[in-house]
């Protein structure tokens, strides 16, 4: 009986370790002053998830140009957005550049950036591994605490 309240109480532990790790999204409120350019950087490592999305408003002209600058040296430039979604893997690791350029513009676009960032151990998701860990460790534990209970009386 003791047993089972402490798998039910190990179960319950994982459990939340596992809700709290869901919710790691980024968001981030960003003014891009007129007839400037904002860089925001993002660090992936390699075999990273990325998952990004953006609105911009406050432009009459809708003259933000969004482009991105990738760990690999590769640019890609998007043009002139107000909104925009994508999802990629980093295949090395570095920093994700995200420009946002608001030079032909003269007034200030805010921009809500939305980010995600998937990490991977040994081809796991992170949190997935993290749980497995800390359910062998208190299995461990548990079965050390059965061992030493049983040998003591």
């Amino acid at each position: 009986m003791q047993l089972r309240k402490i798998f039910c109480l190990l179960l319950i532990l994982c459990l939340l370790v596992g809700a709290i790790g869901v919710v790691s999204a980024t968001t981030q409120g960003l003014n891009v002053e007129a007839g400037k350019e904002f860089v925001y950087k993002i660090n992936v490592a390699q075999k990273d998830v990325v998952h990004l999305s953006f609105v911009a408003t406050g432009q009459a002209d809708g003259n933000l140009s969004f482009s991105t600058a990738f760990p690999n040296s590769t640019v890609i430039d998007f043009g002139e957005l107000d909104q925009y979604s994508t999802i990629f893997t980093s295949d090395i690791a570095g920093k994700c550049e995200l420009h946002f350029d608001n030079i032909n513009s003269s007034e200030v676009a805010f921009v809500a950036l939305n980010y995600n960032i998937d990490h991977f151990i040994f081809g796991l998701p992170e949190m997935i591994f993290l749980l497995i860990a800390i359910a062998v460790l208190l299995m461990t534990i548990v079965t050390g605490y059965i061992i030493m209970n049983k040998y003591s009386n």
